[in-house]
């Protein structure tokens, strides 16, 4: 006969005192608090005393629940470690209390001793753990907002010093041309930009944005009045297939793979594959907010190119400015640098293509590797990966973006139609309807 204590099993009572989450050690909470003092209001000098108050306790009891972490040191010993005085210490402590990182249970005279359980306590910041782990991420996602906000302000100075030094050459001291070299000048340095909360700094982006879009448009319209070359004047890339290949290169081909519709392999777009033709660097040192490739092809040809995501982002670059010529290659880099954290491409990787291959033809490798990650059939895995593959296939000279853009085009021709027709306008001129 079975006795009833011995079939209910014991009920395993909580641990006394709170731990951290699982996977999270001591040290590993001392940098959490590290990333979230300055939003506590806890500043580095009493940040340091924490380190030393935390660092006497036993690892062991900030995990277990067992046992409440407490460091029982002395003022004066911390002091000494330190190398403060004892009341620079009492502040310091003061200040952890009031932000809620620690707690001070001592003897009547402000004694600490580990036998009558008297000294600093840890539970109230380890109690919070989940609640600092949320402010980290707001931390560090404000910080990632803030690089991207600095690399798109960077590229508008970029684009509009370059803009406003052709438009001084082609009007000269213009109204129009002096309040937007005004309007310039008065931006902050990329030193304040640092410092500059993000709200201020999103503002101020904005602004830049439409000053140098303001810039660009009163150029095209100059061009068209002297009689400049249109970039728009051609048709689309298919036409232009054999102007862009006069280098003989045999990189592109087409492969047919048994039940499958011809797939259209082209190497030089693609890392880590054969040698490929190399494309001609001419026209690499034109003007920053010049595009070599668009002069060539008219802007509407790659609409069509573009994943569903980026022509979002043309789009939302177009509103309110007319039609899809109304683009430069300014809206097709800012649309990319968008583009940039939902393929999971780094700040890093796109500061190292900018770097070396200059921002156009970092621009269309993100275009090129952005309408390939949203092939079925042959999905990029690694879009990050293949930036800097293409980077340093064009450190090597082995590069060729005209090709993977034609390489793109052939794959949208060979596609069931999906919406996108390329037609060309009543008396001429090539345009793009969108379904």
């Amino acid at each position: 006969m079975i006795h009833l204590a011995q079939a209910v099993p014991a009920v395993r009572q909580p641990a006394p005192f709170p731990s951290l989450p699982q996977g999270m050690e001591r040290d590993g909470f001392v940098a959490l608090i590290d990333t979230v003092a300055p939003r506590l209001g806890v500043r580095s000098a009493a940040l340091a005393t924490f380190r030393i108050l935390i660092a006497a306790t036993r690892p062991s009891a900030f995990k277990t629940g067992e046992a409440e972490p407490c460091c029982y040191l002395q003022q004066s010993e911390i002091a000494k470690k330190r190398q403060v005085s004892p009341s620079r210490i009492r502040a310091d402590e003061a200040q952890l209390v009031a932000a809620g990182l620690i707690e001070k249970r001592t003897m009547g005279n402000g004694a600490r001793s580990g036998f009558v359980g008297c000294g600093v306590f840890f539970s109230s910041a380890i109690r919070r753990c989940e609640e600092f782990l949320a402010l980290r991420e707001e931390i560090e996602e404000s910080r990632r907002r803030h690089a991207k906000l600095r690399g798109l302000r960077s590229l508008h100075k970029k684009h509009l010093k370059s803009c406003l030094a052709e438009l001084t050459e082609l009007a000269g001291p213009a109204n129009e041309v002096h309040a937007i070299a005004a309007a310039f000048e008065g931006w902050p340095s990329a030193d304040k930009l640092h410092r500059m909360p993000v709200a201020e700094l999103e503002a101020h982006v904005t602004e830049a944005d439409a000053l140098c879009t303001m810039a660009l448009d009163l150029l095209q319209a100059l061009m068209k009045t002297r009689g400049g070359p249109h970039e728009n004047e051609r048709s689309y890339i298919q036409d232009t297939t054999q102007d862009l290949n006069e280098v003989p290169c045999n990189a592109c081909g087409s492969q047919r793979r048994p039940g499958k519709r011809a797939a259209t392999v082209c190497v030089d777009a693609a890392p880590d594959s054969a040698p490929s033709c190399r494309e001609e660097s001419a026209g690499a040192g034109s003007a920053a907010h010049k595009s070599r490739i668009l002069t060539r092809i008219p802007i509407q040809t790659f609409i069509p190119l573009a994943s569903d995501d980026m022509r979002f982002y043309l789009d939302m670059r177009r509103q309110g400015r007319g039609g899809w010529s109304s683009l430069h290659l300014h809206d097709f880099t800012v649309a990319a640098q968008c583009r940039l954290p939902e393929l999971g491409i780094t700040q890093s990787a796109w500061r190292a293509a900018v770097r070396k291959m200059g921002a156009e033809d970092a621009t269309w490798c993100v275009f090129i590797i952005d309408a390939k990650a949203s092939d079925a059939d042959t999905p990029i895995l690694n879009p990050g990966g293949y930036l800097r593959a293409m980077t340093r296939r064009h450190e090597e000279g082995t590069l060729n973006i005209v090709g993977g853009l034609i390489g793109l085009s052939m794959r949208r021709n060979e596609e069931e139609p999906r919406g996108r027709v390329i037609r060309r306008r009543p008396g001429g001129g090539d345009g793009v309807e969108l379904g």
